[in-house]
């Protein structure tokens, strides 16, 4: 694991799947709703509690398909309309203002942090690239991910460091370079405020653990 997400920012999540079958859009293959590449998540927006309990209800209804296969026909079929119009709407507004819709944008940042987690980066760096403001990236950053931008980057940084500490003999100065930290102090400090203990440390335990663990299997 890269990194973990803290147990308050673990979102709680109730999920549907409807199949369907025959779908035609122009000028796309049969089946899609979007082109490749677009992003795959519909936001509601100010519809998601009634799309939410649309759902619930077709979910409910269907289990009685025999009586009710035609009403749950229906709703399936108004749930995909409402999603091509949606779709239609991102698209208009994205032409219209050229703006990138927030989660659109979120995800599109992580994408970035992801590739340059072991550089010199700061917020600054990647707000150029992607042409927003400070401010509004890491608003919908936070909003979508639950951490700053910067943070989630540290967070990365020290869950690889963990995993090569564990499995590698890699020098600790070494790590601290190789993650993109500016000295090997810097990346005490933050291994130490993240994980509760310092790297040399942490990497001790883990061998004692080890042991401790093959010893009991090994009586």
């Amino acid at each position: 694991m890269l990194h973990g997400e803290e147990p308050e920012q673990v979102r709680q999540i109730r999920s549907y799947s409807v199949a369907l079958t025959g779908v035609q859009v122009e000028g796309l293959p049969p089946n899609c709703l979007i082109a490749a590449g677009e992003y795959p998540v519909v936001s509601c927006g100010q519809l998601a509690a009634q799309v939410g309990e649309t759902m619930r209800l077709l979910y409910l209804l269907s289990a009685d398909t025999d009586n009710l296969g035609a009403v749950c026909s229906s709703l399936a079929e108004a749930m995909l309309n409402l999603t091509d119009a949606l779709l239609c709407s991102r698209v208009q507004q994205r032409e219209n203002d050229g703006s990138q819709i927030p989660s659109v944008l979120a995800h599109r940042v992580r994408r970035f942090l992801d590739s340059h987690h072991r550089e010199p980066i700061t917020l600054r760096m990647v707000a150029e690239q992607l042409r927003v403001s400070e401010y509004y990236l890491a608003h919908v950053f936070k909003q979508e991910f639950g951490v700053p931008p910067m943070q989630y980057v540290m967070k990365r940084r020290i869950g690889e460091a963990q995993g090569i500490l564990m499995h590698t003999e890699t020098p600790i100065a070494e790590i601290a370079d190789t993650l993109g930290f500016s000295s090997i102090c810097h990346f005490n400090a933050m291994f130490k405020k993240y994980t509760g203990t310092p790297p040399g440390r942490f990497r001790q335990s883990f061998r004692q653990s080890m042991t401790h663990t093959e010893e009991n299997k090994n009586p």
